[in-house]
């Protein structure tokens, strides 16, 4: 059974009376990797640094282990935080640097040196001790940073895009440590990042933020297959969204219109009690199409073929003027000429709904 560790209860922030975070409520479980996950401005940051004490509510209540700490400051809560920019000590050493949170507490120096090297080993540091931190890469800067953090054995560990200056090779690489150091200490990450691919690869759970609002929990897969709005749906991945009207036929089974286009889906417990306008989303691999129109079909026009890697991505136009992507694994496919009529596809187990939010 899943414990939680932290509690977030209908928070609001407000700087000069305009509301930054509005009534967020979610629950963190111990041991898990969380990923605040959303668009510049949106609040994630804000949300970071409640947590931390760094922020102050203006109203709704922070329970860590189910005591509240809302009011308590940051050197109060057994929560330490990774920045962006590592906030290393220029002055110290990697030794230095990593023994300060034990320094400041006093602790002896036997047990300082023997937790300093477990704490080196642990972050694959062994034998820089004594280096300066100008004389560090931008990963091992990184690795100093979690280490000084840590050290002193936090519930929670907060990392607010810490791998964002990183090149791509090394912010890659440095997921694939993080998560595995996540795993291997059992201690609750929260981390903060606007990078939908790390947070998919490094998350247990993922909360997507819009605008001081979390608009979907979930697992990675549940955001990318299953996402709830319109908003989850684009920001996460690459999304083909196509105004539709819903009908529900009966339980587990709707009619989806979309111009003059009619497709009855097997959709269960689908309800617009709201009254919102719904979509449907189709991602850019579930996408056919082809000279030959088929049982169901959408006429459009090839409008450019893109060559990214691993696939191939060719967008094309439907006489509505939207614009449809497709994603083709098989780069020694012929391709059908640029400007050249097709008929677009899709199969409705493909098929996802979601509303404006």
């Amino acid at each position: 059974m899943l414990e939680v560790i932290l509690e977030m209860d209908n928070i609001v922030k407000k700087f000069e009376n305009q509301e930054v975070i509005k009534n967020i409520s979610l629950t963190i479980n111990k041991g898990e990797f969380l990923t605040l996950l959303g668009p510049s401005g949106c609040g994630k940051t804000t949300t970071l640094r409640i947590i931390a004490g760094f922020e102050t509510l203006t109203s709704g209540s922070l329970l860590l282990e189910g005591k509240h700490v809302e009011n308590k400051q940051p050197n109060e809560r057994n929560v330490n935080t990774v920045f962006q920019n590592y906030a290393l000590f220029p002055h110290m050493n990697v030794y230095d640097n990593i023994a300060y949170g034990l320094k400041i507490r006093k602790v002896n120096k036997v047990e300082i040196k023997k937790r300093v090297i477990e704490m080196l080993n642990l972050v694959q540091l062994e034998g820089y001790e004594k280096r300066k931190t100008d004389q560090l890469s931008g990963g091992q800067k990184q690795r100093v940073a979690i280490g000084r953090a840590l050290i002193n054995n936090p519930q929670i560990l907060l990392l607010d895009e810490p791998l964002g200056a990183l090149d791509l090779k090394l912010r890659r690489q440095m997921q694939v440590e993080l998560k595995k150091l996540q795993k291997k200490l059992q201690i609750t990450f929260v981390y903060v990042t606007h990078d939908q691919e790390e947070a998919l690869n490094m998350s247990d759970r993922i909360a997507v933020m819009n605008e001081g609002v979390i608009e979907q929990v979930g697992t990675p897969e549940d955001i990318y297959e299953r996402p709830q709005t319109k908003f989850v749906a684009s920001f996460i991945g690459e999304s083909n969204l196509i105004k539709a009207q819903i009908k529900k036929i009966d339980e587990g089974k709707i009619s989806v219109h979309f111009g003059e286009n009619e497709m009855n889906v097997d959709y269960k417990n689908y309800e617009n009690s709201k009254n919102k306008e719904s979509y449907i989303l189709i991602r850019p691999e579930n996408i056919k199409y082809s000279k030959v129109k088929s049982q169901f079909g959408l006429k459009a026009i090839i409008k450019e073929h893109s060559y990214i890697g691993s696939i191939i991505k060719t967008t094309m136009e439907l006489e509505s003027g939207l614009e449809i992507i497709a994603c083709d694994y098989d780069k020694k496919k012929d391709l059908i000429g640029i400007g050249s009529d097709v008929w677009m596809s899709f199969e409705p187990e493909d098929v996802v709904i979601v509303e404006e939010g």
